[in-house]
């Protein structure tokens, strides 16, 4: 854990730290250019803010279901693994995402492992893995209902947007290169399982088999779950309060109030793209994406749009920081405790 605290201080994490916050101001550039604030502040006022609310509260539920089906997978490397450890895990690996993208998973992570002393941090990893790859499938499966559905109504908007311009800046060279990593990952992979009880002798190579090792552990025993009905249970539930997210944000406002459960699909899958960008906390991605399905799909002016994507982040940033805020503060005092003699 030290080694990790002292890379994240690192000039290349700093130059990517910077990087990351650059555009994310550049694209809040971009959703707020132009942008008539007397117009912004009135839409704010037509705001029907129960559904703000009730969205807030979902997004918290949402924190507790994945923690609890965290929790499931932990419990197979740790019996003694909890729901609230597992559920301040989460809350302040989302905090951590504000600070610097894609981190949080390492610091949920961290923050089990210390909690808890018979998780290692290595196994814990292997665990979030596996729920990763879990929650990919269901984003395929997802994203293959909606296209089956929705893609005469939405299709174009991700034809013009996103797959034409990414299919424009994809050649044969870059696709070569993309291959050369992908069959340099596998052929490391193989050399380090093969060689593995040699490379376990030197200091180095221990450290590495040991993590590798740890986390495939961690991997097998998320897959060997008891209670598999219960995983998938809280799963449905953790995708349906996607939804039911999307779909209460849509009716706080009147210009949007009118759609249906396929514009909510729509506008969920919209959104998650612009939270995996890699910007801290989806800022600026997510305002502009949205602001841009808003406009193009329902033809609403660019305002509503930027005030719409506004609450719609906001709201949902707003309770990940204050989970995390709250979090941060048991885990401090339970590190503490644990550390007394």
């Amino acid at each position: 854990m030290q080694a990790q605290r002292q890379k994240r201080f690192s000039a290349k994490n700093i130059i990517q730290y910077i990087l990351m916050l650059a555009l994310a101001l550049v694209l809040l550039y971009y959703s707020f250019r132009g942008l008539s604030w007397k117009e912004f502040i009135q839409s704010l006022g037509q705001c029907r803010w129960i559904w703000i609310i009730m969205a807030m509260a979902v997004g918290v539920a949402e924190f507790l279901i994945r923690g609890a089906r965290w929790k499931m997978m932990l419990s197979q490397i740790d019996p003694q693994s909890s729901v609230g450890v597992s559920y301040h895990g989460v809350t302040i690996g989302n905090l951590a995402n504000f600070a610097f993208p894609r981190i949080g998973e390492i610091v949920r992570c961290g923050v089990v492992s210390t909690l808890k002393k018979d998780t290692t941090f290595e196994g814990a990893v292997g665990t979030v893995v596996a729920e990763r790859a879990w929650d990919l499938i269901c984003l395929i499966f997802i994203t293959i209902v909606f296209a089956a559905v929705c893609w005469n109504d939405f299709g174009e908007f991700f034809k013009n947007n996103m797959i034409d311009p990414a299919s424009g800046k994809v050649n044969s060279s870059s696709m070569l290169v993309f291959l050369a990593i992908i069959a340099a990952v596998v052929v490391a992979a193989i050399l380090i399982f093969v060689f593995r009880k040699r490379l376990s002798k030197t200091k180095a190579g221990g450290k590495i088999v040991g993590f590798l090792s740890n986390m495939w552990h961690g991997m097998k025993a998320a897959l060997k779950m008891k209670r598999k009905w219960l995983f998938l249970l809280l799963t449905v539930l953790l995708w349906g309060s996607f939804f039911a997210t999307s779909l209460f944000t849509i009716k706080a406002f009147p210009v949007l109030a009118g759609l249906g459960w396929k514009d909510a699909l729509f506008l969920m899958v919209v959104g998650s793209l612009g939270w995996v960008v890699p910007v801290q906390g989806g800022i600026g991605a997510y305002h502009f994406i949205m602001a841009l399905a808003a406009s193009q799909i329902y033809a609403v002016d660019w305002n509503d749009g930027v005030v719409f994507a506004t609450i719609s982040h906001e709201s949902q940033a707003a309770i990940m920081i204050l989970t995390g805020a709250v979090s941060l503060v048991v885990y401090t005092f339970k590190k503490r405790k644990l550390a007394e003699p």
